[in-house]
């Protein structure tokens, strides 16, 4: 299958995961990469900024024009849009005219009507009457899509994956361990929410590793600094550097699983996150991962599993053996989706 794929493709990204698995598969792969620097003077570019926070972000990578011109000379039998901010509802419809027969498919990981950078999706959601099929992360969204003309919508369990190659365990050759062990890691951005149940964690002597750019404001003196930023396989090490990895959610997207839910214990490192339906579903809490709802059970179990190594270990492994299981991999996952879109 001829496959052209738009979407952010720098180093680390799980878009450049998903391009090299279907290359894996034996699909024709032409990419647009929507993360590159664009090339633009100051003044632009801070325009750019501004009309992103009015709602309707510029295309200063004629991502639009790009895609129409890849179209026609590639001629895909499928576009398949990653997280398409800037898409139009025009160039769709474009692509239509250019071959008929193409399907139009859109990957969003994030929520387009969550509360979080809620105006810079303005664009996308004019266009999704124009796509054929949507896979999205969360159940709200079937019928948030479906009242604005989607006309096929598909929430999978999990939408997120892993890549085998990468989130796996490193063993003697994790050559980070060194600079980023810790009893208790999280690799995940600051929110006021998140911080206060870490603050409430350090304060019971728990070392917890964090974020190289985690604000000085709220920090800790049990809080260890990663001491650089880390993506792909080095994201991967780090994981597997910590005895506990933890997961929190971002309520403003309302997520209910997010990529570090796979990602950890893809790696072999325990998971503890917030306790959720669709984590529930994808790991069997107290065997394959452990789960969250307060602050005193967060602590509880932090403080359970660092004394109990045997226990602990236990439920990493399984949680490994759970997601190679049941194909949790951004290959299985792809054949899924693709399979939805050859139905149509």
């Amino acid at each position: 299958m001829k496959i052209l794929y738009v979407g952010e493709l720098n180093y680390g990204a799980t878009a450049r995961m998903r391009v090299k698995h279907l290359r894996q598969l034996g699909h024709q792969i032409e990419s647009i990469d929507t993360s590159e620097e664009p090339d633009a003077t100051f003044v632009l570019r801070n325009i750019a900024r501004l009309s992103w926070r009015l709602g309707w972000p510029l295309d200063l990578l004629n991502v639009n024009s790009r895609v129409i011109q890849a179209a026609k000379y590639f001629r895909p039998h499928v576009v398949w849009v990653d997280k398409g901010l800037c898409v139009t509802h025009r160039t769709i419809l474009a692509l239509k005219r250019i071959n008929p027969v193409t399907q139009v498919a859109h990957y969003n990981p994030d929520d387009p009507f969550g509360s979080f950078g809620k105006r810079g999706w303005r664009t996308f959601i004019s266009a999704i009457p124009a796509y054929d099929i949507h896979f999205v992360p969360r159940r709200e969204n079937v019928s948030e899509y479906g009242a604005l003309g989607a006309k096929k919508v598909i929430h999978l369990v999990p939408t997120r994956g892993f890549d085998p190659e990468i989130h796996r365990p490193y063993g003697d050759t994790n050559d980070l361990k060194a600079s980023f062990g810790a009893d208790v890691g999280f690799l995940g951005a600051y929110e006021e929410e998140r911080a206060a149940m870490l603050h409430q964690l350090a304060d019971q002597g728990i070392s917890i590793r964090l974020m190289k750019d985690w604000p000085s404001s709220h920090w800790h003196p049990n809080y260890l600094r990663a001491p650089y930023d880390v993506r792909d396989a080095e994201y991967a090490k780090a994981l597997c550097s910590f005895k506990i990895g933890l997961c929190f959610l971002r309520r403003a997207n309302r997520d209910q699983h997010t990529s570090r839910s796979i990602e950890i214990p893809a790696c072999g490192t325990f998971l503890l996150a917030e306790r959720t339906e669709e984590h529930r579903m994808l790991f069997e809490e107290g065997k394959e991962a452990e789960f969250f709802d307060t602050d005193a059970e967060l602590i509880d179990k932090v403080r359970f599993y660092l004394s109990n190594d045997t226990a602990r270990e236990t439920i990493a492994k399984a949680g490994r053996e759970r997601c190679l299981r049941s194909g949790y991999d951004y290959r299985s996952r792809l054949q899924q989706m693709l399979g939805h879109l050859e139905s149509i």
